[in-house]
């Protein structure tokens, strides 16, 4: 009974590790996709260059938030 119960344990721990580094992978290529969209030529109109500029700052608070909120809990609950 116990060793059913530890192995259940690890198979869940595995699966929440797993599942936080997607998160954090996940989070950084949208952060990187955020700063790709922000920059502009000087060109652009400005209408575009706005829309960019909001879907950027979009994509690096997500992105964020995706990377960096699963290392927090991570490292204040202990594990």
């Amino acid at each position: 009974m116990t060793s059913e119960f530890s192995e259940l344990s690890h198979k869940r721990y595995r699966k929440r590790t797993i599942r936080r580094r997607i998160y954090v992978v996940v989070g950084l290529l949208l952060i990187a996709l955020g700063y790709a969209l922000m920059g502009v030529s000087p060109e652009t109109s400005i209408n575009w260059a706005l829309t960019r500029a909001v879907a950027g700052m979009g994509c690096i608070v997500v992105g964020f938030g995706l990377a960096v909120l699963p290392l927090l809990s991570s490292w204040t609950s202990g594990e």
